[in-house]
């Protein structure tokens, strides 16, 4: 980042009254001081960052702070964001007046997004986006500063958010990409790499297909012009229309996944090292991962795919790539002793869909750790007319598995008791806490307990649970 001042702020880092007016046509209800500048604006107090404008809502809104609930942030505002003058009264930090804040946040978000200078990669699909952007975040990050979506906000609001809060000189910026609304991120976002890392069956509504989220999915190319690079999965459900929505745009593609056919692939995984072996674009790589899975070998392979699109040197972003760890909720291993007990706890527990269900499948039963193996799987949501196939094959899968133990919360299972193997050991429980008595029964020692489940289902309590129990 540039140290030269410019009227009081750091050059291409911080807003500033010109700057802001200009974004978001206003008037200032309590003025700020001369060389008034801002480091970004905050839509959500945990993640507010020093010198953040902040926007303020009522109790039955969106996107902001509740007014009374200003004093608990964390740092002090360098202004508030209203759309109504009576929401903030008597204030001595400089208060700004637009017609609609969340109008004025998306708007800031273009502005901002026509002053960035660097790389803007967005990220979609419908698993594995967020490890996908904190993946190529820590990789690019080996040829300058890089940032990526926080808090993964995804959708408008948020991307508007991400983007108006970063430096506008940052040379690598990694955006998450949601298929919500996915029209109006990406024409904000306007990517010169757009990664799509697989189509699968969530989101869905009735009457609703696998080519409807295919074609919403395709839209992050509207953003982007002809002779933009599109990173594709091409193992991916739907492939032929991402493929042909990207030829439409005009874009260069570039492909990666196991298929020959593919610019950069991967060649092996080995469970019991983490070890990669890939090709790209000819350049034969190996390497060794923290994260586990071949889920997280082909996200290191779209890593690279990007990297090697940016005409940067794959090799180089190797140290980086191999020091990543699987984040929260996506993969995170944790070591535990419970009750005595030492533990493997993968926590997968923040999202789940058929595909992502099926890679944690793969995953813990291909782990050559000793212990018993022990699968926990909330329900699946939003999966359309065609659940019962998406079930029926997860339960299929888990017969074919290695995985010794297998714990099914919600009802949803039960109906699919007809096709259990009799030789594994199926638990159903009616909801989440009934785990925790049914476990602490079972526990031994060496155990790799795996969590996976729709974030509605609450399955990450769980995890929670076990590592607050073992912290007594």
């Amino acid at each position: 980042m540039s140290q030269k001042k410019e009227k009081g702020f750091l050059a291409g880092a911080c807003w500033t009254v010109e700057s802001l007016m200009q974004a978001a046509p206003g008037r200032w209800l309590t003025p700020p001081p001369e060389d008034w500048c801002a480091t970004g604006v905050s839509i959500f107090s945990p993640a507010m960052q020093p010198g953040n404008m902040v926007c303020v809502r009522a109790e039955n809104e969106d996107g902001g702070v509740l007014a009374e609930r200003l004093d608990k942030l964390p740092y002090p505002p360098a202004a508030l964001i209203v759309d109504d003058a009576e929401r903030v009264t008597g204030s001595n930090i400089p208060v700004y007046l637009v017609e609609d804040r969340n109008e004025a946040l998306l708007n800031m978000g273009r502005y901002a997004r026509n002053k960035m200078v660097g790389n803007v990669i967005g990220v979609t699909g419908s698993a594995g986006k967020t490890t996908c952007v904190a993946m190529l975040t820590a990789a690019l990050a080996e040829w300058g500063p890089a940032l990526g979506s926080a808090q993964n906000a995804n959708l408008p609001r948020g991307v508007a958010w991400n983007i108006a809060s970063m430096p506008w000189d940052t040379p690598q910026v990694v955006l998450e990409i949601a298929i919500g609304r996915m029209d109006i991120s990406t024409r904000m976002a306007r990517p010169n790499v757009a990664v799509v890392t697989n189509i699968q069956a969530v989101h869905l509504k009735e009457n609703q297909s696998l080519r409807d989220i295919a074609r919403t999915k395709a839209m992050i190319f509207l953003g982007m012009k002809p002779g933009d690079v599109a990173v594709l999965n091409r193992d991916m459900q739907e492939w032929d229309c991402i493929y042909a929505a990207a030829v439409k745009q005009g874009l260069r593609i570039v492909t990666y996944g196991q298929q020959e056919v593919c610019d950069c692939r991967l060649l092996a995984y080995d469970a019991a090292t983490n070890g990669v072996k890939a090709e790209i674009f000819g350049q034969t790589l190996s390497y060794t991962m923290q994260a586990e899975g071949v889920h997280m070998a082909l996200n290191s392979v779209a890593t690279l795919a990007v990297v090697s699109s940016l005409g940067y040197a794959p090799e180089a972003a190797l140290p980086r790539l191999t020091r990543f760890q699987a984040l929260p909720g996506r993969g995170e291993v944790n070591r535990l002793v419970v009750d005595a007990h030492p533990l493997t706890v993968i926590d997968d527990a923040y999202n789940a869909n058929p595909g992502s269900m099926m890679m944690a499948i793969s995953q813990l039963s291909e782990s050559v750790s000793p212990g018993r193996k022990v699968l926990v799987l909330g329900e699946m949501a939003e999966l359309g007319d065609r659940y019962e196939q998406y079930y029926r094959a997860l339960i299929e899968s888990i017969n074919r598995s290695q995985i010794d133990t297998i714990y099914l919360i919600g009802n949803s299972y039960k109906v699919y008791d007809s096709i259990i193997d009799a030789g594994k050991r199926y638990i159903f429980l009616d909801e989440v806490d009934a785990f925790k008595a049914a476990y602490l029964e079972d526990i031994q020692d060496d155990d790799i307990v795996l969590f996976k489940g729709s974030h509605s289902t609450q399955v990450w309590k769980l995890v929670n649970w076990l590592k607050l129990r073992a912290s007594r």
